[in-house]
């Protein structure tokens, strides 16, 4: 394998809908990493060993560019075609060959290969001056993939999957789903009967300045949407215990539920009432970025950025930069209890130890494919 520095997570349904009751669940995850590759682990999870119900069997990887090219935080496998996924990446490319350009990257790669079947330029917008953070969720239609970039002002690209063709490009200010606040960061996901475009914003004290623990919950008409047009569905303001961010989110295969990811929490939301249904603590050294759900809508796989302690760490609750070492992790919640079970499970240190990589993982995105 090759070097990477920072990984993120990805998992999705085997289908949308897909629904079922099981005491052990089997699936591919593909791990987006910000040194331009996708981690693949086969996982096992089993709820019925509390202690470690989360496991991993394998890891490779497949790559899609260098960490100056293609650092990447989104996975999106085709729900049409499994074969597919669907990638776009978070920041410019800073290489030698567009060092006078403002671009990104979106494309698409045969998960049986593991060959990038489509890599396509995009425009950085002039209106997204602080580009440090740019795609890192999406979601898709069944003809369009649909990126959301986080700049400090957010915008959602619209591309055919066919070509990955630029259909449209939208800014949520001036429409009936502008928050009228200043915000940071747009997330968002589709509903799995692809009506719905979820879009949350995070309300700030100035513009993509500190958050204030106020998440806009914005549920879009898809279909509308990929046409341009914008109308909203439902809208809420979840406010919960302290300055929590929303990340990445999934709803159910049910939709009947959102699980969203918060940093300091993992949210469980009434996809009806968009009102919380849990807000979940992650505690002090874990931050959480993406959750998605099992297929049957038991449980929630929650990713984690969890900082492994170094034997110099003075005090546990409170490490210092050179005391810790950023680990991604994989939790496992419990839909039902509404609690986390069980010890975390690493998918990124085994890579990391295994080519001397002495630095941070960091986790973003999950999609996989269960058996």
């Amino acid at each position: 394998m090759k070097t990477f520095v920072a990984v993120a997570v990805a998992f999705l349904m085997t289908g949308v809908g897909a629904s079922r009751a099981a005491d052990t669940y089997r699936g591919t995850f593909y791990v987006a990493g910000m040194g331009g590759h996708f981690a693949r682990a086969q996982i096992v999870i089993d709820p019925t060993t509390p202690e470690a119900p989360i496991t991993l069997h394998a890891l490779d990887k497949i790559d899609i560019g260098s960490r100056q090219t293609h650092p990447t935080h989104d996975p999106r496998i085709d729900n049409i075609d499994r074969n597919i996924m669907f990638w776009s990446t978070y920041q410019q490319d800073k290489s030698d060959e567009y060092a006078n350009v403002a671009v990104t990257h979106v494309g698409k790669t045969d998960l049986r290969t593991g060959k990038v079947l489509v890599d396509k330029l995009v425009d950085i917008p002039s209106f997204a001056d602080q580009k440090a953070s740019l795609y890192c969720a999406s979601a898709q239609s069944r003809e369009h993939f649909i990126p959301i970039a986080m700049s400090n002002k957010g915008y959602i690209d619209i591309f055919n999957k066919s070509d990955l063709k630029m259909v449209r490009r939208i800014t949520l200010e001036g429409t009936e789903a502008d928050i009228g606040k200043p915000y940071r960061y747009y997330h968002g996901t589709n509903s799995p009967d692809y009506k719905r475009l979820l879009v949350t914003i995070n309300e700030s004290r100035s513009d993509h300045g500190e958050t204030i623990g106020k998440i806009h919950l914005l549920e879009l008409d898809l279909e509308k949407f990929t046409e341009g047009k914008i109308k909203v569905l439902n809208k809420k303001i979840a406010t919960g215990n302290g300055p929590f961010v929303s990340f990445r989110q999934y709803y159910s295969p049910d939709g009947s539920m959102i699980a969203n990811s918060a940093g300091n929490a993992l949210l469980l939301i009434d996809a009806k009432t968009l009102e919380i249904i849990d807000h979940e603590p992650v505690g002090k050294l874990n931050d959480n970025h993406d959750a998605i759900f099992t297929p049957d809508g038991r449980y929630v796989i929650a990713a984690m950025r969890s900082k492994a302690l170094l034997p110099n760490c003075e005090d546990p609750n409170n490490p210092k930069g050179n005391e810790f070492i950023m680990d991604g992790r994989l939790q496992l919640y419990d839909v039902k209890a509404k609690k986390f079970i069980g010890q975390a499970v690493s998918v990124c240190s085994t890579c990391h130890q295994k080519e001397q990589i002495d630095e941070h993982a960091v986790l973003c995105g999950l999609d996989a494919i269960f058996n």
